[in-house]
């Protein structure tokens, strides 16, 4: 199998986040040699570098650190609902020159089986592999209307590449070029970049491999995917992604139990392990409270 290259991005306050992704990566992997390559800014803080990097050891991990100049994503979207970071998987074929496979995972997903698998998939020639998105349906519109076929856009979250193919077409610099261009008009931002120049040449992943909450949530899901592999990546999602805003990160007091529980059991064994949910009030408490005790007294 070799040894399996994996790259995150981190920013801001999602350091801890990152942590618990790791470990479920390194302990659901611990079959295969595993190096990390964590991007992050130049702001990073030196003390989280060395306990990020005391965890992934203490469990059998390699890291790299690799700070990410701010001239890099000089004329790309970074204000607003994404920043700096979601734009490093564009860059990573340059940043990685010595790298010809690099697989790159979100912060907000958790890892519950072997990559090795993913990792040894066949690209059959494409620049990348990953799972089709189903979106919400006014991001569906306005995608078509930007010209996108929503049948096969797929999502970021989780992206097995080819990066000497991607640097011999060029493909960092089209896809910075296209986020620059169109940076007023981008729907996803460096989604649609990637989608714009690597799209024609991605290999559809099998949906466990990045189960996002959409599959649980949108009825037409069953448009995009096999209802087997569907229902498979529902009950036995290799990667379980929590893709979309804050409610639906399993740091969140309004994510659902059981996703936060996935979270919480990785997170108590970083050095990040105490944490209060976002978003928990007094108010949410009394409601989630009594919410569960009528669907306790509720008759069958």
């Amino acid at each position: 199998m070799g040894e399996l290259h994996v790259a995150c991005a981190t920013e801001g306050d999602y350091v801890a986040h990152s942590a618990a992704m790791l470990h479920s990566l390194l302990v659901s992997t611990a079959d295969a040699s595993v190096h990390i390559h964590y991007l992050h800014g130049p702001e990073f803080d030196p003390a989280d570098e060395r306990l990020i990097a005391e965890m992934v050891e203490s469990n059998g991990g390699a890291i790299s650190f690799v700070s990410v100049p701010d001239e890099l994503c000089r004329g790309l979207p970074t204000e607003g609902f994404t920043g700096k970071a979601t734009w490093y998987r564009v860059l990573v074929p340059q940043l990685f020159a010595d790298l010809d496979r690099l697989l790159f995972l979100d912060l907000d997903l958790i890892v519950t089986e072997s990559l090795g698998p993913l990792w040894e998939t066949d690209l059959k020639g494409n620049y990348v592999a990953a799972v089709t998105n189903v979106l919400p349906r006014h991001y569906a519109d306005l995608l078509a209307a930007a010209g996108f076929d929503c049948t096969t856009y797929f999502n970021a979250g989780v992206l097995l590449m080819d990066l000497e193919r991607m640097r011999r077409d060029r493909c960092t610099e089209a896809m910075v070029e296209y986020g620059v261009s169109n940076a007023d008009e981008l729907v996803l931002r460096d989604q649609d970049a990637l989608n714009a120049v690597l799209g024609r040449r991605r290999l559809a992943l099998a949906p466990r491999w990045n189960c996002m909450n959409s599959f649980f949530v949108y009825p037409w899901s069953a448009d995009v995917f096999d209802a087997d592999a569907l229902e498979a990546a529902k009950r036995n999602p290799a990667i379980r992604h929590f893709e979309g805003p804050g409610i639906n990160k399993p740091w969140h007091y309004l994510c659902e139990q059981d996703s936060r529980e996935l979270y919480a059991m990785h997170r108590r064994q970083t050095p990040w392990p105490r944490f209060r949910p976002e978003g928990r009030t007094p108010r949410r408490v009394v409601k989630r409270l009594r919410r569960q005790l009528l669907t306790a007294i509720r008759p069958v």
